[in-house]
């Protein structure tokens, strides 16, 4: 069947269950290794009780089929695959439980030992009764069913009890609660990127850095070569008026660059790694840039405390942009009210 068709695995019958969850019951490793191989998108299907197959790996017993699991999700290199891990590994059936929890009620040791190598498993989710992995293994010491090497697997993990997690905000409390600066600016950087397309997004980033490239060469290379104090003025009033000149440049070059480098970074895609990843590169290059100015300049250290107090003034001049325009949009949208109130 996998040699006609690799699709013919996720095909689900009675239950919500394909193929592969049938080869995963069965405890088949090699015909599971086999369909992850030729169809890794059957490591998503699950049944009608929210289980997937790593939930049934752990209720069955079955060992090593778990282990081909875990170790075939943690090598997948398509796209998406990290979104896939997580989303595999912390999958909650409709009871909250994950598998991590599964194993924990089952006292299965090797189990828990082989979830908690995989480092994107949550270790203090709760599930439906309110407990998380710990909760769920204190239970059990109390029981008299605690295995001492179980604790010590415990213990070097971050888990942790329910009683001492922070309680999540409900959606209804998120909706409800009043607005902040942080959540206006939040919001307008989301509607400004989905009303942007896909092909005006393009541009922009062209744009963007060819503007970060110019402004940069600029700051290696101002106009001139050399910066006035190492050329031989014929007055002290030429003399100024070259530092003055080589200060407007400076300010609005500078201007430009960040500009830029804070516009890229709205316009990328959010995704918390590449974002972490993009944000250190743009904090070095910054800071770059700003070791540039000063160096070509005549007051190194003048000129780059300006360049930091010019970045400081352009984040207050965002933020006040984006108060000031949130007081005009409730302003607006108040005004808006009390006329349709007025109509009715």
């Amino acid at each position: 069947m996998l040699k006609h068709d690799p699709s013919l695995a996720c095909v689900k019958g009675r239950n919500g269950l394909t193929p592969f969850h049938f080869l995963v019951v069965s405890g088949n490793a090699d015909l599971v290794a086999e369909c992850l191989n030729v169809s890794p998108e059957c490591i998503e299907d699950v049944c009608v009780n929210g289980q997937n197959a790593l939930h049934l790996a752990v209720m069955n017993d079955r060992l090593e089929v778990l282990q081909v699991l875990t170790g075939g999700i943690q090598r997948m290199s398509q796209r998406n695959a990290f979104n896939i891990e997580i989303r595999f590994l912390n999958k909650e059936d409709f009871s909250y439980n994950t598998a991590l929890h599964l194993a924990a009620y089952k006292d299965d040791l090797q189990a828990v030992r082989l979830l908690l190598k995989c480092q994107l498993v949550e270790r203090n989710t709760v599930n439906g009764d309110g407990l998380t992995f710990l909760d769920i293994l204190r239970n059990l010491e109390n029981a008299g069913d605690w295995d001492l090497d179980l604790e010590q697997v415990v213990l070097k993990t971050r888990c942790k009890e329910a009683a001492s997690m922070p309680k999540a905000k409900a959606v209804s409390e998120i909706l409800k609660s009043p607005f902040t600066l942080k959540t206006c600016q939040s919001i307008i950087a989301k509607r400004m990127r989905s009303n942007t397309s896909e092909e005006v997004r393009g541009a922009l980033l062209i744009v963007f850095t060819l503007i970060i490239t110019a402004t940069y060469q600029t700051a290696l290379q101002p106009p001139g070569g050399e910066h006035p104090s190492k050329d031989p003025p014929s007055s002290k009033n030429d003399l100024r008026i070259k530092q003055a000149f080589l200060l407007l440049l400076c300010v609005f070059n500078t201007m430009c660059f960040y500009c830029a480098l804070f516009n890229i970074c709205r316009l990328l895609p959010r995704k918390p790694h590449f974002n972490a990843w993009f944000m250190s590169v743009e904090t070095y290059l910054g800071v770059c840039y700003a070791l540039a100015v000063a160096e070509n300049s005549p007051d190194p250290l003048s000129f780059f405390a300006m360049t930091c107090a010019i970045v400081q003034l352009y984040l207050t001049y965002i933020a006040l942009l984006e108060l000031v325009g949130r007081k005009i949009y409730r302003t607006v949208a108040g005004t808006e009210l009390e006329k349709g109130f007025i109509g009715l």
